[in-house]
């Protein structure tokens, strides 16, 4: 990463976790799994609850884990974009405080926030920037203007939507892609979980039995030897420990072709266009990456 920061391959995604059970999965997975990226975001609602199990997880640690160990992404939700807005957004998640939704503003750019968002950077708010479903257009119009050029780039991307295209756009701007729903887990009202789910093909059946792994430990590590930084989401103890056991084995260049190919022919995408303004303007949530003060 340009910014010299080291982060975490794999990490916590707190969206759609309730609040009632967000602050201990977090804090479990802190202490007990040696997770060290969580990922929230204004708009899950859940951003106090996370960061209690933080802090309690850097009390109940006693001492061997530091908050400056920790990377912790929030985002600027799309009606926080106006540069007046940019800031008092962050200082807002920072003291786990939640305002009214506001409007979405119809004459603010993409440059405008983005030149916000970098005085975050100079005021030591944050110590990176990044952004979040961007297309290559939007990527090239901020890149055009950046004095700070964004670390990261969070987007959905699993066995059958592996953005190839922007993944290799990414690459050669040096930007980090942290893959969100990573196990493609996500259905919507009628779908049978082994209609949309990698995790029940039958490709990645066969490759999980001859490893003795499950199926979600072999797609979140095909996403670490494609060099993603993936963020599954769970609310269980037995999970969390699953996600995190990913480092005893690897999957050959056969299978990881094999897996890579899948969205040729299984192609669905979960999340979008649910993060997409109303209107479609391409001003989405961009996100920050930093030590989550308390």
């Amino acid at each position: 990463m340009d910014d010299n920061e080291q982060q975490q391959q794999h990490g916590l995604d707190t969206c759609r976790n309730e609040p009632q059970k967000v602050q201990n999965i977090v804090k479990e997975a802190i202490l007990n799994c040696d997770y060290r990226l969580i990922d929230t975001a204004w708009i899950y609602q859940n951003e106090h609850e996370v960061g209690n199990g933080i802090h309690e997880a850097i009390e109940q640690s006693q001492g061997q884990t530091k908050r400056e160990d920790l990377f912790i992404t929030t985002k600027l939700w799309n009606q926080h974009h106006t540069p007046e807005e940019v800031e008092w957004a962050l200082r807002d998640s920072l003291k786990k405080l939640h305002e009214k939704t506001r409007y979405f503003a119809e004459n603010v750019t993409l440059r405008d926030t983005w030149k916000a968002i970098e005085n975050l950077v100079d005021l030591k708010l944050t110590r990176s920037i990044g952004i979040s479903n961007f297309n290559e257009s939007e990527i090239k119009e901020i890149l055009k203007i950046a004095r700070i050029k964004p670390t990261v780039h969070q987007i959905e991307l699993h066995p059958y939507c592996n953005q190839h295209n922007m993944h290799q756009y990414c690459i050669k701007h040096n930007i980090s892609i942290i893959s969100y729903c990573p196990l493609s887990n996500l259905k919507r009202e009628n779908e049978h979980d082994e209609d949309v789910s990698a995790l029940y093909n039958p490709i990645i059946q066969e490759i999980a039995k001859s490893k003795h792994k499950t199926t979600a430990q072999i797609i979140l590590r095909w996403h670490l030897q494609n060099g993603l930084i993936v963020i599954p989401e769970t609310t269980t103890s037995e999970k969390l420990i699953e996600y995190s056991d990913l480092f005893d084995f690897a999957l050959c260049d056969h299978e990881m072709c094999q897996i890579d190919q899948l969205g040729d022919t299984n192609r669905r995408r979960i999340a979008s266009p649910l993060f997409r303004p109303p209107n479609n303007k391409p001003i989405l949530m961009v996100e920050y990456e930093n030590y989550y003060h308390m």
